[in-house]
């Protein structure tokens, strides 16, 4: 009986211990969040909890977390540009200092927007930029819509990953502070439906 109680002592302080991890490592370096729209689809769909590493420097192609430029509120975009970069759009061409990004087409997505209440017929591809390869959607056809922007020092351009919705990111609100990035958003922890299999997303991902 001893023996028992024993070990039942030992697991409460390893689990007393693990708390003691999680709140030190929220405190210090991680939070969690709800997207709370889907201007990022299909990469972060409305309703899933997130993690944001605090001490994320907002880079090329990393999901950064900002204050809103004009507004009170948080703005969540993948960063396009960064300070003395030029980014714009030609027809289907996202463009950045002139170069065109690479963007490989993959197949037709169906997707309903919670947002909107509408279900659009989509294209879904992986954009290469920054860090690597990420989805984005677009119309078939689409356009980017990227007005010719050169990022003042200590600003960054943020667009969104579902190219075809706008009002979610720098072509909207204009350029954000760099300094008023909380972070950038590096895990999802519970996804949320909607999304076709090729691309459907499961709990505990690395988010790129």
């Amino acid at each position: 009986m001893g023996a028992v109680r024993s070990g039942l002592g030992c697991l409460s302080w390893v689990g007393a211990g693990i708390i003691v991890v999680a709140l030190v490592l929220k405190v210090i370096w991680f939070d969690m969040a709800s997207v709370g729209h889907n201007g990022m689809a299909p990469t972060l769909v409305r309703g899933e909890r997130v993690l944001i590493n605090k001490r994320g420097e907002p880079e090329l192609g990393s999901i950064a977390v900002c204050q809103h430029p004009t507004e009170v509120g948080w703005v969540v975009g993948r960063v396009a540009a960064t300070e003395g970069m030029t980014i714009d759009s030609y027809g289907s061409e996202l463009r950045i200092d002139g170069e065109p990004v690479r963007l490989d087409r993959r197949g037709p997505a169906t997707f309903h927007n919670l947002d909107t209440d509408r279900t659009r017929s989509l294209v879904w591809g992986e954009e290469h930029f920054g860090r690597g390869k990420h989805l984005i959607f677009m119309e078939d056809e689409g356009r980017h819509l990227v007005d010719e922007t050169e990022v003042p020092s200590g600003k960054l351009y943020l667009l969104g990953d579902f190219r075809a919705y706008m009002g979610q990111d720098s072509r909207a609100y204009g350029v954000v502070d760099a300094s008023t990035c909380r972070g950038t958003i590096v895990f999802r922890v519970t996804p949320a439906d909607g999304l076709q299999s090729e691309i459907a997303h499961g709990y505990f991902q690395p988010i790129r």
